[in-house]
């Protein structure tokens, strides 16, 4: 998991799974965030490959912490699985979903 800022924005880029094992490591940096200030966080799934429940679950309680402290979450560049995922679980009603890093980090604006 590799994080940066980018014009104002928090740019989580995520590694090749997003399960059980990386989950929590995703929920604690984003609490950490959203303590400090209204986080605007962008994750970007570009390199995912794979999401298990845990995963889905991670961006949920990601949401929902940042939407707590006044801060939000856009996804960026989900894989084809991922897409599918949202899909599948409606998860694509509940964020809101970009091509593009570009287009997440504008959004906020």
């Amino acid at each position: 998991m590799e994080i940066q800022q980018k014009d104002g924005v928090t740019v989580i880029s995520t590694d090749e799974r997003l399960d059980a094992l990386a989950a929590p490591k995703l929920k604690e940096a984003v609490k950490k965030m959203s303590e400090e200030s209204a986080a605007k966080l962008v994750i970007d799934l570009a390199k995912t490959k794979f999401i298990d429940s845990s995963g889905c679950g991670a961006l949920v309680a990601s949401l929902r912490t940042l939407l707590k402290n006044q801060g939000d979450l856009k996804i960026a560049r989900p894989s084809p699985q991922a897409q599918t995922l949202f899909q599948l679980t409606r998860l694509h009603r509940v964020f809101e979903i970009y091509d593009n890093l570009d287009a997440a980090i504008g959004s906020f604006q």
